[in-house]
């Protein structure tokens, strides 16, 4: 373990539409125990059976989606921990999307049940928006490849591009019907990939605009304080830390377009040599790996396999 504890780091944290429930085996015993205690937080926080679901689910009905958002950003920050437990502390840390979320938790700047009542707030208010919305990805062609699959296969304003994450891995983000549209194209003109993402809504674009009032209500009226720990911007690709910029930050998180690759290109000029994945997938490693070819990414998967004690 020597070798992971002395690097300048970055930690990245996933944004949602991934399902735990069949990763829950990678967490040690301590770590479940505490899951199980963070369940109750949850279910005393926000009123939602989250211990039930991840441990006895097929006797529950419920809104998966907004559950499995729930398991991400709580089985995430049990993951951060264990990294700063074994010597593994971050320099500087991006969100992906909500993960802003929980790098904002894991930093100090607000608390686990904060935390839970941001995204509660962020999955119930677009849900007045009468036109039904989604997101895509697209893998295997440029930025500008996919604006002129958006400016030929859709009205204008329908689809906005909602992330850059690499070269040729792009997220769009809009109207369903013209997202769809889009996708299609994408697919019939050579994309490697191109898919709708589990997400309902339009973020990262005009859209999700529509009833944000409330979420912006619940930023102001929360605690929010100072992070122990800068957060890189992936909208501007400056380092943030004071609470004015990170409750400004949450609300861009909301409607505005991100850049991850350039962010990851701008940590490695800023002498990052290694990522660190805060989750119990590979996502981010996979599309920032290709950004930055150079640098060293360890995974939690990884990670448990070099702290095991060799045979």
């Amino acid at each position: 373990m020597n070798k992971l504890t002395d690097n300048k780091r970055a930690f990245l944290f996933q944004g949602v539409g991934a399902d735990y429930r069949e990763l829950l085996g990678m967490l040690e015993e301590g770590q479940l125990h505490a899951l199980k205690d963070y369940c109750y937080t949850v279910n005393k926080e926000i009123g939602i059976d989250l211990l039930g679901y991840l441990f006895h689910s097929q006797h529950i009905e419920c809104d998966r989606m907004f559950y499995d958002w729930i398991t991400i950003y709580t089985c995430d920050y049990l993951v951060y921990q264990q990294y700063i437990d074994s010597g593994i502390k971050p320099a500087i840390m991006a969100g992906y999307s909500m993960g802003l979320i929980t790098a904002m938790a894991c930093g100090k700047s607000i608390s686990f049940a904060d935390g839970l009542r941001m995204l509660q707030t962020i999955y119930e208010y677009p849900k007045s928006f009468a036109i039904p919305c989604s997101m895509g990805v697209i893998v295997g062609k440029t930025y500008n490849e996919v604006h002129d699959l958006i400016a030929r296969g859709t009205s204008e304003h329908d689809v906005y591009m909602a992330s850059e994450n690499n070269d040729t891995c792009l997220v769009v983000s809009g109207i369903k019907d013209s997202v769809d549209r889009v996708l299609r194209l994408a697919e019939q003109e050579g994309a490697i990939k191109a898919s709708t993402i589990n997400a309902p809504y339009a973020f990262h674009s005009p859209y999700a605009a529509e009833g944000i009032d409330r979420f912006v209500h619940l930023v102001e009226e929360i605690s929010i304080c100072d992070g122990d720990i800068p957060i890189l911007s992936v909208f501007s690709q400056t380092a943030i830390q004071s609470a004015s910029d990170l409750k400004n930050e949450l609300i861009k998180n909301m409607t505005s377009p991100m850049n991850w690759n350039a962010s990851i290109l701008t940590l490695g000029q800023w002498g990052i040599e290694s990522f660190v994945e805060v989750s119990l997938e590979d996502s981010l490693t996979k599309i920032s790996r290709l950004i930055n070819l150079d640098a060293e990414f360890l995974t939690y998967k990884k990670f448990m396999r070099l702290k095991m004690p060799s045979k």
